[in-house]
């Protein structure tokens, strides 16, 4: 079976990198080949092999950097983004969208201090299951996404009561940036349909050249 899978790996491997070596080869600009992240990934993805190969699967296994260095193997996944065209446009909507996302990640991230630290003190006693703030601030995180694992819950009716009101503003915290998205989402999907479209069009506008016999 070990043999079975190094046969396999080595021949993805030697497709990923051959399909990188010719798209460095071949490109335009190498500036801007090292801008895209999705170039880096697929460096990455082929990189752990070569390092075993080199090292040695025994003396590899004992390094920790290289333990680190296998988790890079993911990132085979994100070449099937580059073939998609829909994820390519999911990629373009989130980096259209970064802004509100950055928004909706610092909102949460001071919510979930505020209202853990809240209901810290409100649920302070020695029954507590908030055994510290960041016990409460895990637990205003969980709510504030509408998750609620159940591990930790307030039990007194006044942190009960404050548990309520964050839960309910989570549900709207959660909504507003979502329309934003949507709506961010809709316009990239139109405005990529419409470079089809026109694409299309274009290549209906190439005349065919007519081929006469000689009879």
């Amino acid at each position: 079976n070990i043999q079975a899978f190094f046969i396999v790996d080595t021949v993805c491997v030697s497709y990923f990198t051959l399909d990188l070596v010719l798209r460095i080869l071949s490109t335009p600009s190498l500036f801007n080949f090292l801008k895209s992240a999705l170039n880096w990934f697929d460096f990455l993805a082929i990189v752990p092999f070569y390092v075993e190969l080199i090292v040695g699967r025994e003396s590899a296994s004992g390094l920790a950097a290289f333990r680190i260095l296998r988790l890079f193997r993911i990132t085979r996944l994100f070449k099937l983004i580059r073939h998609s065209s829909r994820m390519m446009l999911m990629m373009e909507v989130v980096s259209n969208c970064l802004s509100e996302l950055v928004m909706l990640f610092l909102t949460w991230v001071m919510g979930t201090l505020i209202f853990g630290t809240i209901m810290f003190y409100i649920e302070e006693s020695e029954q507590s299951e908030f055994k510290s703030i960041l016990h409460a601030c895990w637990w205003a995180a969980v709510t504030m996404t509408t998750v609620g694992y159940g591990d930790l819950y307030p039990k007194t009716p006044l942190g009960q009561s404050i548990g309520s009101v964050i839960l309910f503003l989570s549900m709207i915290y959660i909504a507003l940036p979502m329309t934003l998205i949507v709506s961010k989402f809709s316009s990239t999907l139109q405005a990529h349909q419409e470079q089809i479209s026109e694409k299309r069009r274009k290549f209906k506008k190439i005349p065919n050249k007519d081929h006469h016999g000689i009879f």
